[in-house]
């Protein structure tokens, strides 16, 4: 058995999906040293994710605009708090900065681990579409595993205690009351049209097509969630739609507030996105579209009730890790050749939503 340190010193600054998939190192963490006090490190507007989780003693967060002044600053804080572990899952110029010469900087000895990025790997795949995350005896590592993996010199089991998130009693409740001012009717559906990539988005016209076929054929309505950045994408669906057919939350909660309401959902269909892990936080049964993205990334929904579409006849894809601002070879078939109805059927043919516990709206 490994000593259990003094003090864990958690390090992922960013995005959405990559701090949820933190949550299982986090309690992997706790149940290997109960008393041990750890903390994470996160940029501001993420910290909400991890601020009410069980296992954390403290959430410190980074205010990315402060520049490298304050990431000076930050590294001279943490020094006093004399941590004994560091655990760098971001493993970036930041983190980097604030873990080289810790021991040195501190006076006593201080373990830093981190996150195997396989780059060269996903160089090959991305650029020279060569694929050495398949082949015999080879499994693809989600990057959940990969967090726990840079933690197992401690000596932490390698298990998947699922993503975890806490959701404050106000942040439920102001879910609650949303959905009561809703107009009678089904509203089971969460609809996740945004992701920070275009090519990682879904068309638009397709998912009001899709949300138009549900409502009509099974009366079934949707909410439309995401962020202040998705209030666009999410208008533009709206306006293709007939009134009461689907609302928009987008832009107008939290990120935990989102939570509850996803947390409330039957369904929830969804871009390569944050939502999508966050809906998995709940084991929310989840439709995923996956355009320029794949697989061997990591990042498929930690989700048993999750179903993953993706047009694998394409030899372009992936274009890229994280997506693009556009599609390189101009034609976007990775999104445009899995359409609404190819979508419409998964959700009748899967049990992961009981669509027939909802009488067909034809012929009524």
């Amino acid at each position: 058995m490994i000593p259990p340190p003094e003090k864990i010193l958690i390090i992922r600054f960013s995005s959405l999906g990559d701090i949820l998939l933190s949550t299982p190192l986090i309690s992997l963490l706790k149940k290997q040293f109960p008393e041990t006090q750890i903390d994470f490190l996160v940029k501001s507007e993420y910290a909400e994710l991890v601020k009410h989780h069980q296992a954390l003693n403290r959430v410190i967060e980074f205010d990315a605009s402060a520049g490298f002044a304050g990431l000076r600053r930050l590294k001279k804080q943490l020094l006093q708090q004399h941590y004994r572990v560091v655990i760098d899952i971001h493993r970036n110029l930041r983190s980097r900065y604030l873990t080289t010469g810790v021991s040195l900087f501190s006076g006593q000895r201080v373990r830093v681990l981190g996150v195997k990025k396989n780059q060269l790997k996903r160089f090959l795949l991305v650029k020279l579409k060569i694929n050495l995350y398949r082949g015999r005896g080879k499994r693809i590592l989600p990057v959940w595993e990969k967090y726990i993996r840079a933690a197992a010199p401690l000596g932490i089991a390698l298990e998947n205690p699922g993503i975890r998130i806490f959701l404050p009693p106000a942040a439920e409740k102001k879910a609650e009351d949303y959905l009561n001012t809703l107009p009678p009717g089904n509203w089971k559906i969460a609809v996740a049209p945004g992701a920070k990539h275009f090519t990682k988005r879904w068309l638009p016209e397709y998912f009001a097509e899709l949300i138009r076929r549900l409502h009509e054929e099974y009366a079934l309505s949707c909410i439309l969630v995401g962020g202040e950045d998705d209030r666009e994408v999410v208008e533009e669906i709206l306006s293709a739609l007939p009134p009461g057919v689907a609302v928009s939350a987008a832009g107008k909660f939290s990120l935990l507030e989102t939570a509850a309401l996803l947390k409330n959902m039957d369904l929830v269909i969804s871009n390569d996105s944050g939502l999508m892990h966050l809906a998995a936080a709940f084991q929310k049964p989840t439709v995923a579209i996956f355009g320029s993205t794949v697989e061997e990334l990591g990042f498929f929904p930690d989700n048993p009730n999750a179903i993953v579409l993706e047009n694998k006849r394409l030899s372009c894809r992936p274009c890229s890790h994280i997506g693009r601002a556009s599609c390189p070879k101009k034609h976007f078939r990775c999104m445009t050749e899995i359409t609404p109805q190819m979508v419409f059927e998964e959700i009748v043919a899967h049990t992961i939503f009981n669509i027939h516990q909802f009488p067909p709206s034809k012929g009524d």
